[in-house]
């Protein structure tokens, strides 16, 4: 899909939103998501790096 077609389902599906008084709801669903991914990407919940060891 070439960018221009993304960028008219995107703006088709914004005024979809918007037009039922979503928008609340939905502003408010993408804020938690971006918490969740921060809280997700935080080192402390890497794997432990794998050291090699020396003989």
């Amino acid at each position: 899909m070439k960018i221009d077609g993304l960028i008219q389902v995107a703006v088709a599906l914004a005024f979809l939103a918007v037009g039922p008084g979503n928008l609340p709801k939905i502003i408010h669903a993408v804020r938690m998501a971006q918490i969740q991914l921060i809280q997700d990407s935080q080192a402390s919940k890497w794997e432990r790096a794998m050291l090699l060891h020396e003989h």
